[in-house]
């Protein structure tokens, strides 16, 4: 059970919360969107609790897992701006070394199985497109008459044209369509062995607010287009967050393929990111 809130200053209310996270050491911190996923973390008892506070509405637990400081909190997803600003939150009032995305997504192609787990290399923000008309000059790779059904022809919806993000770091802002997970956690989660959990390293994450449960038409051009495996409605929001804050980032997946498997991709999922903490925990504490 986690401990009684932290009583803050009501002149100055983040002030106590900042001083006692600024002054220990780095926190990693562990953001989820989905009841699955906390439900997933409070079984699997790997979480000791020390602390809680409430900042904005939101409820930030302080405590351990394999030893590592943790920070962790449960962030409203729709619209996926949320994550983006729980996580602004977090890094303004908590000492960060990284931050840990956890939840689920969709399988994009056949080769991952429901309740796998995937962390991805690169992350694409798949909703960001300007509409093109019908019969446009210049035409976007996803055409709504490829959509028509029984057979593709010509639509009057036109087709969408994908753009780049806009990516703050260090200050500036630069333009990417696919945003990389930081290198070093990455090497660490390459060697990442869990019983009975099939784990995928290096693939790409299409992440959207809009999600169209489409398997033989979109789900395959997001693979064909953009050669994205699996696709999610949150973590691009985190990655952009993380990035402008200048933290290191993993994202962990589960795969689910509707809402009859999703506490087992959490459950699966859970074990990773125990198993990552447990690994960079070890590194840093012989380094």
């Amino acid at each position: 059970m986690a401990s009684p809130t932290m009583q803050l200053s009501v002149k100055k209310p983040l002030r106590g919360t900042v001083q006692k996270s600024s002054e220990g050491p780095g926190y990693i911190g562990l953001i989820v969107t989905e009841i699955c996923c906390e439900n997933a973390l409070n079984e699997s008892g790997i979480f000791h609790v020390n602390s809680s506070v409430e900042l904005l509405g939101r409820t930030f637990v302080l405590g351990t897992i394999q030893g590592a400081h943790i920070v962790y909190v449960r962030s409203a997803s729709r619209p996926a701006a949320n994550v983006g600003i729980t996580l602004q939150i977090m890094a303004d009032n908590f000492n960060l070394g990284g931050v840990i995305l956890l939840g689920y997504g969709q399988a994009l192609n056949d080769s991952l199985s429901v309740g796998s787990v995937v962390i991805p290399k690169w992350i694409a923000a798949t909703g960001v497109w300007t509409w093109q008309p019908f019969q446009a000059t210049e035409e976007g790779p996803l055409k709504f008459g490829d959509f028509n059904f029984p057979e593709t022809g010509d639509n009057l919806l036109g087709s969408v044209k994908y753009e780049k993000s806009q990516i703050y770091i260090d200050g500036k802002v630069n333009e990417s369509f696919w945003i990389p997970v930081t290198a070093e956690w990455l090497q660490v989660a390459s060697r990442i062995q869990v019983d009975s959990v099939e784990v995928f390293h290096g693939l790409k994450l299409a992440s959207a607010d809009v999600h169209l449960d489409n398997e033989k038409f979109y789900r395959r051009f997001l693979n064909l287009i953009f050669g994205a495996s699996i696709s999610d409605t949150t973590s691009i929001t985190g990655a952009l967050g993380a990035y402008a804050n200048n933290l290191r980032l993993l994202v962990v997946l589960g795969v689910s393929d509707g809402p009859y498997f999703r506490d087992m991709a959490a459950a699966n999922a859970m074990k990773v990111v125990d198993r990552f903490i447990y690994m960079i925990s070890v590194s840093r504490a012989s380094s």
